[in-house]
């Protein structure tokens, strides 16, 4: 059955085209949402490499080196940092900011944070860095910036992290600045584009795909249809279509009014034999050509097979008339010939009453 389903060519076209359109809106939706992505880490970098670069210039070696524990908080350095610190942070509208360095028993350590001593995660000079940013300040501390691949997710919202390493006059590496911006706006707004960007390739997928396959049949079934059904020679309908149009008239009993009437050219073979077969073609091709200009709504001529023609007439029973013009006319035509050709026609109205035991 599968076999039989997709060997019409508009359903192979329905496939191809469905995964044409499938592979388009993938690469558009890819590329959408990665340049879109992209701009946005840039954005956030500029931000924090604009904030690492004022900080590293109002920083001094003694303001990292001197600070070991909580007793070093009433220290100059101490608090100058604190303070530049704690203002950044306002204005930049950041989330943490903090330095950071390796103590004598060579672990990692805060060294001042931008937070206010009253809130709840405030780190004091000293504390343990926690396991899961170690990884990054280590990076930072022997010289590397540490910027994301991508925004992270976590339980107080979107965040944006970077690590940088700060220097001393000699260029000497003293300490590491981590700078944790929210992107909260910035998460939700690629994630809006990148579900109307799905939306929109669905939605184009879906009436490019419908159009194409109605255009489509529109246009490719009425021509198979007319392959199938059209005498090429002729161009008049074949045998095939004769057979189902009568079926169809029978099935929908409506032979009542029908005249059949069958026509063949008288000699054909003759002219072959004599004049060759492209003057027999041409005497088929004249008769056809006669029998076209008679069709009508209600007339329909066929060529049936060879010189044969059937001819089903609407509200014709005596159509006498019609075939002697078509009989003249072949006559005329016939007369430049050297072999006597002529068209023979015999007809018969449907009689209802007429069985055959």
């Amino acid at each position: 059955m599968k076999k039989k389903y997709f060997t019409r060519v508009d359903r192979q076209v329905a496939v191809l085209l469905g995964a044409v359109l499938i592979l388009f809106s993938i690469s558009i939706f890819w590329v959408s949402t990665q340049i879109y992505y992209d701009t946005i880490r840039k954005n956030l970098t500029s931000r924090v490499e604009s904030i690492h670069a004022y900080i590293e210039h109002q920083l001094t070696p003694e303001g990292i080196l001197e600070i070991d524990d909580q007793q070093d908080m009433d220290c100059e350095s101490y608090l100058n940092l604190k303070e530049r610190l704690e203002e950044i942070r306002e204005i930049g509208d950041l989330m943490y900011l903090y330095t950071a360095k390796k103590n004598e028993a060579g672990q990692l350590v805060y060294v001042v944070d931008g937070l206010p001593e009253t809130a709840e995660d405030f780190r004091y000079p000293g504390d343990l860095i926690e396991p899961e940013i170690q990884p990054e300040l280590e990076r930072a501390l022997a010289g590397e910036t540490v910027l994301p691949e991508k925004i992270l997710g976590t339980g107080w919202g979107d965040i944006f992290i970077a690590y940088y390493p700060l220097h001393d006059r000699e260029g000497m590496v003293v300490g590491a600045l981590g700078i944790e911006i929210r992107a909260d706006v910035e998460a939700a707004a690629f994630k809006r584009l990148t579900e109307a960007v799905c939306m929109t390739c669905l939605l184009f997928c879906t009436i490019a795909f419908g159009i194409s396959i109605f255009v489509f049949r529109r246009i490719s079934n009425p021509l198979y249809r007319d392959m199938s059904n059209t005498d090429f020679m002729t161009n008049l309908k074949n045998r095939n279509s004769y057979e189902t149009d009568r079926k169809n008239l029978t099935a929908r009993k409506k032979m009542n009014d029908m005249t059949v009437a069958v026509v063949d050219v008288n000699n054909l073979k003759l002219a072959n034999d004599r004049l060759g077969h492209h003057i027999g073609d041409e005497c088929i091709m004249t008769a056809a050509k006669l029998l076209h200009s008679t069709e009508s709504s209600k007339i329909t001529a066929y060529r049936y097979g060879g010189d044969e023609f059937v001819i089903l007439m609407e509200d014709q029973p005596d159509p006498e008339e019609l075939f002697g013009q078509i009989r003249e006319k072949f006559r005329a035509y016939a007369e430049n010939l050297e072999v006597p050709v002529a068209l023979a026609v015999g007809y018969a109205a449907f009689d209802e009453n007429w069985i055959v035991i």
